[in-house]
């Protein structure tokens, strides 16, 4: 299996300084994007279970 070596010249694959600096800014702001997603979510079915559990008490 062929595998890629770096050459140290430039080529179109290449990410300079800058560009990773943003790719890995964009790769945090997506993980704490991820995490508040779960966070709110898991907030409202709580809520949601909370106020179901309340109507059946009160039917019941």
């Amino acid at each position: 299996m062929a595998t890629i070596e770096p050459t140290g010249t430039p080529g179109p694959n290449d990410v300079a300084g800058s560009d990773q600096q943003a790719f890995d800014a964009a790769v945090d702001n997506a993980r704490v994007t991820e995490i508040v997603g779960e966070a709110v979510g898991s907030l409202a079915a709580s809520h949601l279970l909370g106020y179901a559990g309340d109507m059946l008490k009160d039917e019941g």
